[in-house]
């Protein structure tokens, strides 16, 4: 498993908090291989910041795929 930190400027390997229209908690995270920002909107994410399923980069041209965790996820 990998531990993405918190940053606001999409720093590789870095997530953000987003807010969904329904008033759930999601967020974004950047590709520590090749730096494509996408959303986890289609996972879950656990009080500890646990992600599932596991992340697959949406880079076709990359093969980052592994679990992660979300640093600071849960004193958000």
């Amino acid at each position: 498993m990998r531990t993405f930190s918190q940053n606001n400027n999409y720093k590789r390997g870095t997530w953000k908090g987003l807010k969904l229209s329904t008033g759930q908690r999601s967020a974004d995270f950047t590709c520590p291989d090749c730096g494509q920002l996408a959303a986890l909107t289609h996972h879950t994410i656990d009080w500890k910041g646990g992600v599932n399923p596991s992340v697959v980069c949406p880079n076709n041209g990359c093969k980052f795929h592994e679990y992660i965790l979300l640093e600071g996820w849960h004193d958000k």
